[in-house]
């Protein structure tokens, strides 16, 4: 998968996206600019790439901290034929944004966003639609370990795909890892289906892995 399929749909959805972050979020807008950069496509295709691999339908999805999911929606549920895919994110305007850019998605019943901390929650709210099959986080980096949010929300665990990076010049980079075995060691993963790094576009080591 080395690019996304763009239709007319998806610019509706981008342009009114776009439209609704410049009226009504205005402060959003160059944290907007910056996620639709060209090295954030690239990790989200390659995170594409590889699970396609290993199965190309998924039925419920949980995404920790997707952020605005412009990307990552289109590629889990255009491309790779997920049934329901929901976002959880402590930031309550990404949550709304998120909404506007997966319009289509979100109108069908496909795309769901909460303003939820996981690893403070009770309980993981989509569990109603059926077992998570598939467990999506892209910026571990950015929060604690994984095993923790597993341990409390899964009795049965779900395909893992996380994405880190060694890169602490950023003040938020508050658990980074420094290497795949040390990211996969955090989620206290034990079976893999595939463990990489990827120099980005800008430099940065990014490194995934995909297990359970």
């Amino acid at each position: 998968m080395d690019y996304i399929k763009l239709t007319p749909k998806i610019s509706d959805d981008w342009s009114r996206g776009n439209h609704y972050v410049t009226k009504e979020i205005p402060w959003a807008a160059e944290r907007v600019r910056i996620s639709m950069n060209s090295v954030q496509l690239e990790s989200k295709l390659w995170l594409g790439s590889e699970l396609k691999k290993i199965s190309d339908s998924f039925n419920s999805v949980a995404v920790i901290g997707g952020w605005y999911m412009h990307f990552l929606g289109y590629i889990l549920i255009d491309e790779l034929n997920c049934k329901l895919v929901c976002n959880y994110e402590i930031d309550r305007d990404a949550v709304l944004i998120s909404k506007k850019f997966n319009r289509r998605h979100n109108k069908n019943k496909k795309y769901k966003s909460y303003e939820e901390n996981l690893f403070m929650a009770d309980e993981l709210r989509e569990k109603k639609s059926g077992e998570v099959d598939l467990l999506i986080n892209t910026s571990c980096e950015h929060m604690y370990h994984m095993k923790y949010i597993l341990g409390k929300h899964f009795v049965n665990r779900p395909l893992c795909v996380l994405q880190s990076t060694d890169y602490e010049d950023y003040d938020d980079h508050i658990n980074c890892v420094s290497s795949p075995d040390e990211l996969a060691d955090q989620a206290g993963l034990v079976d893999l289906y595939y463990s990489g790094t990827k120099v980005l576009g800008n430099g940065m080591n990014r490194f995934m892995v995909i297990g359970k």
